[in-house]
């Protein structure tokens, strides 16, 4: 898959933007803080419905507008696909597809791509919401169906939780009915969304594994999902959503004094090893650098592998920077045979060799070419 043009309108510093690329390799240039990144992250948007910045649409909204549309000419083969999204500060976010509203939960159906950025190397020494995110992005990478059950599962979780701060300021012998019913929805939803977690994570290993050891060497590396609060006894979803369920019974207590859900995807983690030692904890500088590239690269080769759409769409933000000069070459071997590279770098200094291609600056929030 690649992209021929983007157009951006009053998306964050951008006001009227149009991006025009091909197939290989194309490179914006420009300081920081200029719009590279946002031009990056409106095409992550379109295959992932949310930013690897912030959690809301609004600060994805030029100051002072009230929406932003991001719209994108997507080619595959002989197909062509035009796909936007028009989100809104107030009111109903909106999406079209080949000039035809649609649900915006169609949208990660065709478009794939896969960003490398600063922000990775949490997923390996960060919080436990990072690698969720990333997992979430993998499941959705390979399931953009699932985007309308995240979509239910935020209802669900929200939904449960205010009745749980319902019922805990009501008086004591309350009917919980309600909160049953509730239970029994969010617990099939957070099955769906564990058990495409558990086989994507289990898919992906091995090419991680393989990946890193490309970039490092020598270390053996594993990744382990981690309910929190309940077992998995196998992975099918009804397993798992009466596991979620059951445990969220014996919780219920703490739950009603605490106002919220303490069981669910929206809590688990993934564990990361190298050679049988939490990479979180353990893990030095470069491996951390490796770990968090391999995982990348390790879901690049799987969506290349599993999408009918061929190869996802690859971005690097500002990632040279922070990679010594073998780990930069090493990324550079293992992503130029993909159909399309889109790069963002402060200065080409940062830029490895055998980078060839189109060459973009950006200035205050203007693209223009060399």
């Amino acid at each position: 898959m690649w992209i021929s043009q983007l157009d951006l309108t009053q998306w964050r510093n951008h006001e009227s933007t149009r991006l025009a690329c091909s197939p290989g390799v194309t490179v914006l240039v420009g300081p920081n803080g200029q719009g590279k990144t946002n031009v990056v992250e409106a095409i992550r948007y379109l295959a992932t419905l949310g930013s690897h910045r912030v959690a809301s649409a609004a600060p994805l909204i030029r100051d002072d507008q009230e929406s932003a549309t991001v719209f994108a000419q997507l080619h595959h083969g002989e197909r062509n696909i035009s796909a936007g999204v028009t989100l809104k500060r107030h009111g109903t976010n909106e999406a079209m597809l080949n000039g035809n509203k649609t649900k915006l939960s169609e949208i990660p159906r065709w478009v794939s791509a896969v960003m490398f950025a600063p922000e990775d190397a949490a997923i390996v020494r960060g919080e436990p919401s990072f690698r969720r995110h990333f997992m979430d992005e993998l499941v959705l990478g390979g399931s953009p169906s699932m985007a309308a059950v995240f979509s239910d599962f935020e209802r669900v979780l929200k939904q449960r939780n205010s009745l749980l701060k319902s019922l805990r300021s009501s008086s004591r012998g309350a009917d919980l009915s309600t909160l049953d019913a509730w239970t029994e929805s969010f617990a099939q939803a957070a099955a769906a969304i564990v058990a495409d977690r558990v086989r994507y994570l289990r898919e992906i290993t091995p090419r991680v594994a393989k990946e890193y050891d490309n970039l490092a060497g020598g270390d053996e590396i594993a990744a382990t999902y981690q309910p929190r609060g309940y077992v998995l006894e196998d992975e099918s979803r009804e397993s798992i959503a009466r596991a979620i369920a059951d445990a969220l019974v014996a919780v219920r207590a703490e739950e009603l004094e605490r106002g919220m859900t303490l069981i669910g995807p929206h809590r688990d983690d993934v564990e990361l090893t190298i050679d049988n030692k939490p990479a979180r904890t353990h893990a030095s500088q470069g491996e951390t650098w490796s770990l968090a590239l391999a995982l990348r690269l390790g879901m690049a080769a799987w969506l290349r592998e599993n999408r009918a759409s061929g190869d996802p769409i690859i971005m690097l933000d500002d990632v040279f920077a922070e990679l010594d000069a073998r780990r930069r070459e090493k990324l550079v071997s293992a992503i130029t045979d993909y159909e399309q590279l889109i790069i963002t770098s402060a200065v080409e200094d940062d830029l490895p060799p055998g980078l060839e291609g189109t060459r973009l600056d950006v200035k205050n929030g203007v693209v223009s070419p060399r």
